[in-house]
């Protein structure tokens, strides 16, 4: 049992269903780190810090946020959210209130986009998809969208093009909701220049990281949809001011994903169910990418992801499961006042 004042770390491993093949990289295992934050009540708090094994698309890697949060290293954006987020949950749990609450959500369920990675086949239905793409599989969008002439779509490229000019000839032809991250996250020239040679909206993912950023690709012209990801923003509630900001420019937002446990899930969808939200969130449910979740599983209902009962983030790890998945731990003192 983790002591009252105190920040426990549980890194943990858990195969997904299916590995989730994309532009930056493919993950088969998903080896996280769960923070618990524990008050001097013993109330308790999660969050989730769900960085990826490799560094493809961020160098926030799990062993550079396991090394930032053990004190060996620097602490970044993802591993400082997952501290924040486990504080705010613990103090939302003693305050018998959830984040939903906390956060204005306006409605008790959001709808869904099933994202696609690129060796999955594309699933039956009239719900919206999000694929993967890079140069190599235009052709596949092409065939997808001739089979589905009417279904809601998306594309992801992971900043997997070069140049407006690869893009130009057969983008608007497809009928997108929007092109994701076509071009390296830096490149914000690329991606105005893109934007006002073709009707599809350009949204940016991994090219904003801070309301720094967002300003930044609003003077360039390189943005029209803003994917949030709490995690890689510095956490929920910073997460939540940057969704504010982008609905006052006018900009339509999603909540992204990252391949959460039900942890990380739950925080998102109360954040995916706030005013300003325009686009059906990336989450899933936990089944799509775990057989057996960390913790009760965030599952669908009448096709929507309902947002998570009772106080904080309405989810805790299931102590056998998380005993179970742990592969290293840490303890150190919560220092900030509760």
């Amino acid at each position: 049992m983790t002591p009252p004042g105190t920040v426990q770390l549980h890194r943990i491993r858990l195969p997904l269903v299916n590995a989730h093949v994309a532009a930056h990289g493919t993950e088969a295992v998903r080896e996280v780190i769960l923070v618990e934050w524990r008050r001097h009540d013993l109330v308790s708090g999660w969050g989730e810090c769900p960085t990826l094994s490799e560094p493809g698309y961020s160098g926030e890697t799990t062993d550079v946020a396991w090394a930032g949060l053990t004190g060996r290293g620097r602490l970044g954006p993802m591993a400082a959210g997952a501290l924040a987020d486990a504080r705010l949950d613990a103090w939302l749990r003693a305050e018998g209130r959830s984040l939903a609450d906390h956060l204005g959500a306006r409605v008790t369920a959001v709808p869904t986009c099933h994202v696609i990675g690129l060796d999955r086949s594309i699933p039956p239905g009239e719900s919206m998809i999000k694929l993967k793409v890079t140069p190599d599989h235009i052709d596949r969008l092409v065939e997808t969208r001739a089979a589905w002439p009417s279904r809601p779509m998306a594309a992801d490229a992971n900043g997997s093009f070069r140049s407006p000019h690869e893009l130009t000839r057969w983008l608007d032809d497809l009928g997108l909701e929007y092109l994701e991250q076509p071009f390296a996250a830096k490149n914000l020239a690329a991606h105005a220049a893109l934007r006002v040679q073709v009707c599809t909206p350009i949204a940016l993912d991994e090219s904003v990281g801070s309301a720094g950023d967002l300003h930044a690709a609003l003077d360039a012209g390189a943005i029209q949809v803003l994917s949030i990801k709490p995690a890689r923003l510095g956490g929920v509630e910073a997460a939540a001011t940057l969704l504010a900001q982008a609905a006052d420019h006018g900009l339509e937002t999603f909540v992204g994903g990252m391949l959460e446990t039900g942890i990380g899930r739950a925080t998102s969808v109360a954040l995916a169910a706030c005013e300003g939200v325009t686009h059906p969130t990336d989450l899933g449910p936990s089944s799509r990418y775990f057989d057996q979740d960390v913790c009760d599983p965030i599952e669908l209902r009448d096709g929507r992801l309902p947002l998570p009962n009772g106080p904080g983030i309405g989810r805790v790890p299931d102590p056998d499961r998380l005993t179970e998945l742990t592969v290293a731990w840490a303890e150190l003192d919560a220092r900030e006042g509760e």
